[in-house]
């Protein structure tokens, strides 16, 4: 390094010091463009090199850098002042520049560089990181500064009332070692007096807590960090600090022109741009709402002599974020760490005394020189990790419960390719495959069982997916497709088996060279947004990690199969790529079916598409090698994204591997906590209340065409509403682009609000659409055919649809009915029957129920006491038996104790077969729902997905539900805080204290719906 520079990690030359590091933050800022570091000596054996770590803290900060210090900093660096016309150099302050930020954002803080008798500063934007604590500038912004001048990056700079400088959100000091600023640069060296005549690059460096303790994005929002975006982007900001005296600019990039940095971004403004840019962030995307959008560049220094003249007013210029940006970032992000990572459980890392790898236990050097993987983490140098005796005890557990013939009775958890399905339509001739009997060491099965899903069939067998190790600092990374685990704790017993292949002394059998490898409770990280969205809307994050523990002999994943798969990320232009193998275990097969190499393309610019013949059911998350020599390679991709890894057997898709791979591998890496989902907003409990029915069925015209499920809720107002289903357990509740619209059927209007009683749905007139089922208070049934979203249903006394047809006329026998479910009980496809519970406690049913009324009424039980306190019934598919030709369902009731059974198979048993269902919250609970409806609401083909809305409003969707086990609760709307804690409940009574007919009415009052 030369004389007088500060910067401290130069990709060039410098390797990463990762021990010692502090708990400390990085900023993400452009790096010098004229500085060089000494060569750093190799380290010796397995020694790691150390710095001394001498960290300062924001109130040594707040004290070397008070408010009226930073009035009198000046910019950097120096060339930016050329622009400011009629100023001398270094003139201005800014004490004077600053002015009022965009209140629109995007919000940029600024770098302070406080030398002993000068202080300057530059733009600095905040990087979201795992460790909270990066920052993002020019390499300009930080050039030339000498070995003591301290960096500080202050988020907010501002002047209040009285002129004087404000910093409402803290200092976050920038840290050192060895009496150097900790910042991670990849620039051309640039001059040390401050000029910037060469191509500004990248910094990112590590900042401290504030005075208070707190890391920095915990104080503010980071940006996201994209790279391998494309160069032409519109609605682009720019977030410099407002010292900088540009302007507003919101404008679109492209490429540089001749004579501009080679390879860089322009970003062009409508109008003018201040002086001082220098280490602004180019936002894409921005959300006002959340102050957050994607970083794609930084701008250098203005002014030059690189830039065209005719552009420079109102031009800034970025070096393009690519591979090598990505690069630098986690080297950043692994040097930001406390320490070298390692497993929470394991001993802490200390100096390697191995014994050399025997035959039994396959290392990296078993298999000769291992390449080492750039970008996604590296083992840490001259360490081992060693597993604890109780990760050993659950190995062995998990190897003793995955024995070689339970795996073999595994089934594949996808079944979105139908096996020997015909190709697509247009598809080119699949590459040939085959089966390889030896195994590939980083790729193995991903064993699950145990589902919560308590669909008899498959769930209740042991299920696999494909999965593979992929190379980190832990050496115990395993990724998979995320629909091959639909939520973080789902699954039981999850386990990977590297390299399973054929035993060669019996082949029907097969065995696990490397061991079993179980997953660590809780570590599974699958993008919260696709928890959210679900493997349809979310299909572009189709990709999970899972961090496995070490195996029975206590070796971690990578020290037994040698190093995994190098994570990869492809750009969307560049999703044609060559030398790609695909590797899978379809069904049953003991060896992985192998087909390389071939050529991928792009399908809709968000998946990698690969045609390699007979990966049928069992692929999912199988990985797309680049490279792959036999035994590794770079992983670009995973079976799953469109249509969960697509249609058809010969034709395989991924998801895109972008920056959210990237940022979800680091939160594996770095053992964070996973993303958590979060349902559709429907409103809040207190609207809930008033929800007084609800009846599933197929309305909306978009859920036609599969068959699924829509709900239709009456509200006590009268108003009546449709929500179409979207297959993950949830609803549309908005109107958003491309997607179906929550629709009022019936505004607020006293005809349903003071005569309908119950409804329900059906397929009674016959049409593409469910017809809609009311029964009123006087004893009249009417059936308004074919509801869809244009339907508008009557609203007052004299107003009748055209089409409506009335099967009980007023004042009928139907006026004692007390309960209706529909469903299909005749033994036909057509959900056309229904079950009517009466006040007397008769149970009667009514099949092929049609536009000439009602026939064939059969009674299931005489008048009775029990039936009586049936609260609530829905009809639906419970037993798991029924199918397209002969259907058979059940009937749900929930009694006013609340206990929960199943009746199977109404016309075949009638009401005599009960079945009580297990419910994890106890009968307690379930005497305070108030509507229930069973439909289709997930991605089965089965009507056993029970919607619930219960007496304190809470909204919850129990999904594959059985007639022995209520299925998985999904909240769609929580309960009201502000009703939790009005008054304890009753100990005899449980369930929800939040609930305030407790208090109202008493327990012994519980209202019912009906």
């Amino acid at each position: 390094m030369t004389e007088g520079s500060n910067i401290v990690h130069l990709r060039t030359s410098l390797r990463l010091l990762g021990a010692g590091a502090c708990a400390a933050a990085l900023v993400l800022t452009a790096a010098p463009a004229a500085l060089a570091l000494p060569p750093t000596p190799e380290p010796t054996g397995n020694a790691m090199p150390q710095a001394k770590a001498n960290t300062w803290t924001a109130k040594e900060a707040q004290l070397l850098l008070t408010a009226e210090r930073m009035a009198t900093a000046r910019p950097w660096p120096t060339d930016d002042l050329a622009s400011a016309p009629g100023s001398p150099a270094g003139g201005e302050l800014l004490g004077d520049l600053l002015r009022p930020a965009l209140s629109e954002g995007p919000k940029a803080g600024a770098i302070f560089r406080i030398g002993k008798d000068t202080v300057h500063f530059c733009s600095a934007s905040v990087v979201s990181s795992p460790q909270r604590n990066l920052v993002v500038t020019s390499t300009d912004c930080v050039s030339g500064a000498p070995t003591d001048e301290k960096l500080v990056f202050v988020p907010t700079v501002r002047k209040n009332a009285k002129g004087a400088i404000e910093t409402p959100d803290g200092l976050f000091p920038v840290q050192r070692e060895a009496d150097r600023n900790r910042v991670w640069t990849d620039s051309a060296p640039a001059r040390a007096d401050g000029s910037a005549k060469a191509a500004p690059g990248t910094a990112f460096a590590l900042v401290g807590t504030d005075a208070n303790g707190k890391e920095l994005e915990e104080v503010v929002p980071g940006f996201r960090l994209l790279t391998g975006s494309a160069r032409v982007q519109e609605d682009v900001r720019l977030a410099a600090h407002p010292g900088s005296n540009a302007q507003a600019c919101v404008g679109t990039t492209s490429a540089v022109t001749p004579g501009a940095p080679a390879g860089g971004l322009r970003l062009d403004c409508p109008t003018e741009l201040g002086t001082f840019t220098a280490g602004a962030a180019l936002i894409a995307r921005y959300e006002a709402a959340g102050g957050t959008g994607d970083i794609i560049g930084v701008a250098g220094a203005r002014g030059r002599d690189t830039q065209p003249a005719d552009t420079a007013a109102r031009s800034v210029y970025s070096p393009y974020f690519g591979s090598d940006v990505q690069e630098l970032y986690e080297e950043a992000v692994r040097g930001s760490k406390p320490a070298v990572p390692a497993p929470a459980t394991p001993e802490p890392i200390r100096p390697s005394t191995s014994a050399p790898s025997t035959p039994s236990s396959p290392s990296p050097t078993a298999a000769g020189p291992e390449p080492k993987a750039s970008g996604t983490g590296e083992p840490p140098t001259g360490g081992e990790l060693k597993a604890t005796p109780e990760q050993i005890a659950a190995a062995k557990r998990a190897e003793a419960y995955w024995t070689p013939e339970r795996i073999a009775s595994a089934v594949p958890v996808d079944d979105g390719k139908p096996a020997g399905a015909s190709p697509e339509r247009g598809a080119v001739a699949g590459a040939p495959s085959h089966f390889d009997n030896r195994g590939v060491a980083t790729v193995g099965v991903f064993l699950i069982t145990e589902d919560d899903d308590p669909q008899s069939d498959p769930a209740a067998r042991p299920q696999f997916c494909t999965a593979s190790s992929v190379t980190s600092p832990t050496k115990s990374i395993v990724m998979t497709a995320a629909h091959c685990l639909s939520d973080n704790d789902r699954f039981k017993h999850l386990a990977f088996v590297p390299g399973w292949k054929p035993d060669p002394a019996n082949s029907s059998r097969g065995i696990a060279p490397y061991g079993v490898f179980p997953i660590q409770e809780g570590k599974v990280y699958i993008d919260g947004r696709y928890l959210t969205l679900g493997p349809v809307k979310g299909d572009d994050l189709d990709f999970a990690f899972l961090r496995s523990g070490p195996n029975a002999k206590g070796q971690f994943l990578e020290d037994a199969t040698g190093t995994g798969n190098k994570l990869t990320t492809i750009h969307f232009s560049e999703l044609a790529q060559k030398n790609v193998s695909l590797i899978g275990f379809p069904g049953s097969s003991k060896a992985p079916l192998l087909c390389r190499p071939t050529t991928t393309s792009g399908y809709s610019d968000r998946f990698l598409k690969i045609a390699c013949n007979g990966y049928d059911p069992g692929v999912s998350g199988g990985p797309f090698l680049r490279n792959f020599d036999g035994k590794r390679g770079e992983i670009i991709g995973v079976i799953g994204g469109y249509k969960t890894g697509g249609p058809t057997p010969d034709i395989s898709y991924s998801s895109q591997f972008d920056g959210e791979v990237t940022r979800l591998f680091n939160q594996a890496v770095n053992n964070e906590e996973p993303d958590q989902g979060t349902r559709s907003d429907l409103g809040s409990a207190g609207l809930w209340k008033h929800a007084v029915g609800a009846a599933s069925g197929t309305f909306h015209t978009s859920s036609q065409q599969n068959g699924d499920s829509d709900l239709i809720v009456r509200w006590d107002d009268g108003e009546v509403t449709l929500y179409p289903g979207d297959q993950n357990f949830s609803f549309y509740n908005g109107c958003q682009r491309d997607m179906p619209c929550e629709t009022q059927l019936a505004k607020p209007n006293d005809l349903f609000k003071k005569y309908a009683d119950l409804i329900t749905a059906g397929d009674y007139a016959g049409g593409a659409a469910y017809d809609l089922l009311v029964k009123w208070v006087d004893g009249e049934v009417t059936i308004y055919p074919d509801i869809d979203q244009n339907t508008k249903l009557p609203t007052s006394l004299d107003q009748h649809l055209p089409n409506e047809i009335t099967v009980a006329p007023a004042n009928s026998v139907w006026k004692y009915a007390r309960g209706i479910a529909t469903g299909k009980y005749a033994g036909n496809r057509w959900p056309d029957d229904l079950i009517v519970r009466w006040s007397d406690g008769e149970i009667t049913k009514y099949v092929d129920v049609d536009g000439d009324g009602l026939h064939a009424e059969e009674q299931l039980a005489a008048p009775n006491a029990l039936w009586q306190s049936a609260a609530l019934i829905t009809g639906g598919d419970f037993d798991g038996d029924s199918n397209d030709t002969t259907p058979n369902h059940d009937l749900m009731v929930i009694w006013t104790s609340g206990k929960v059974s199943v009746y199977a198979d109404v016309r075949a048993g009638g009401v005599q077969n009960e079945s009580v269902v297990s419910t994890a919250e106890g009968n307690g609970t379930w005497a305070h729902a108030r509507v229930i409806a069973a439909g289709e609401y997930g991605m089965n083909d089965w009507e056993d997905d029970l919607f619930v809305r219960w007496s304190d409003g809470e909204v919850t969707m129990y999904g594959n539900t059985q007639a022995s086990a209520m299925g998985r609760e999904y909240v769609l709307v929580p309960p009201s805080p502000l009703l939790r804690g009005v008054a304890p409940a009753s100990p005899a009574v449980g369930g929800r204290p939040e609930d305030p007919c407790a208090v109202v009415c008493g327990p012994e009052l519980y209202r019912s719906t009906h």
